[in-house]
């Protein structure tokens, strides 16, 4: 499935995060996988954790708030970003 704005995310059970520096590091306990997360990406994870679960545009609505971002290329990389998240089963969606 396509993410778009209206795509409702979710992380997924069985992982854990942790903030070292700038870095966000997250271990996915199921693939036993672990990814490094920019700031940008960090920020993000730390909405979800927070928020349990939000759409895509709020999502782009508070990057938007907190980075000197032009809104198209916040959008491209943030559906980019997702998709990536999606693809390593680290977040659900739902529409």
């Amino acid at each position: 499935m396509a993410i778009t704005l209206t795509t409702r995310i979710e992380l997924v059970p069985n992982q854990s995060s942790s903030v070292i520096g700038n870095e966000t590091i997250l271990l996915d306990y199921k693939a036993g996988n672990y990814y490094e997360l920019n700031d940008v990406g960090g920020f993000i994870w730390a909405l979800l954790q927070e928020k349990k679960t939000m759409l895509v545009k709020d999502i782009q609505d508070e990057l938007l708030a907190e980075f000197d971002v032009e809104p198209s290329v916040c959008q491209a990389e943030l559906l980019s970003f997702l998709d990536n998240l999606s693809h390593e089963k680290l977040i659900e969606t739902q529409v």
